[in-house]
């Protein structure tokens, strides 16, 4: 069985532009709604260093974490991800 291989390592995607603007559109959107890191792992059952690590560009989500993310924050998914579009060039390939 052939085993996948990741041309980049976790830490090349730190800090990069995808993350900080997922980073910053999560803390924009947590605050809007007066939330605190701690406030949305009561509701998601996950650590709120998950939510800080997301924040700090230290962590991206998978596709199934992001509508879960929208879902805790009653969001709308399609709305979000235009916003975090529009805070990076994410429609053009690194």
């Amino acid at each position: 069985m052939a085993k996948y291989i990741t041309q980049r390592s976790k830490s090349d995607l730190n800090g990069s532009p995808k993350r900080i603007a997922l980073g910053n559109w999560l803390r924009e959107q947590r605050e809007a709604k007066g939330l605190t890191m701690r406030d949305l792992s009561a509701v998601s059952g996950k650590p709120h260093s998950y939510f800080g690590k997301i924040e700090q560009a230290q962590r991206g989500l998978d596709v199934l974490e992001f509508i879960e993310l929208c879902q805790w924050l009653d969001l709308n998914l399609v709305k979000s991800l235009k916003d975090i579009q529009s805070k990076t060039k994410l429609n053009k390939p690194e």
